[in-house]
């Protein structure tokens, strides 16, 4: 079966992926593990930290600055610094994927499946080596037994049909919903 995806995907489904790129490991361990939103997290993180660090300087004003004040505050700049450049990072994965416009074409066959970007770059899995094939909101996705983090992500508008030649042709991989 060959799917040509002509159209480029949405800002959510580019978010979807990459979001589920960084729980990976969790997900090959654990595949029926729900989706954690990393972007709400670590926002909540950075605002947890910046009042933290607010609290602590209140603190060293209205009292006096001791070592346990001036740590809390030193450590909360660098954990907001990491997890604005943690999202930085994946936002600028998201972009990256955004601007990729070739076409592509998905092929499922007795052997594997293979995701092609316009004749230049493919990436094959085959059947013995997906650990299983995830729906989520956005995206259904073909994981990799390897600890190399590789998935394959398609649009759910083709959803039935990547499920319905799974089922059809007796493929023996584990299909989480």
């Amino acid at each position: 079966m060959t799917i040509e995806v002509n159209e480029k995907g949405s800002k959510e489904f580019y978010k979807e992926f990459v979001n589920i790129l960084t729980q990976y490991r969790q997900l090959l361990y654990k595949p029926q593990d729900k989706l954690r939103n990393n972007y709400s997290k670590n926002i909540f993180l950075t605002v947890a930290m910046v009042a933290l660090f607010g609290l602590s300087l209140y603190g060293g004003i209205n009292d006096s600055f001791n070592t346990m004040k001036i740590m809390v505050m030193v450590l909360s700049t660098v954990a907001v610094v990491f997890t604005i450049m943690y999202l930085l990072r994946m936002n600028k994965a998201v972009n990256e994927y955004m601007n990729d416009d070739r076409p592509s074409v998905v092929t499922l066959d007795d052997n594997g499946v293979e995701i092609e970007k316009s004749g230049l770059q493919a990436i094959r899995l085959a059947w013995d080596n997906v650990a299983f094939v995830r729906v989520f909101n956005e995206s259904t996705c073909f994981f990799s037994k390897d600890l190399n983090g590789i998935v394959l992500a398609v649009n759910n508008k083709y959803k039935n049909e990547l499920l319905d030649y799974i089922k059809d042709n007796n493929i023996k991989v584990l299909v989480v919903r």
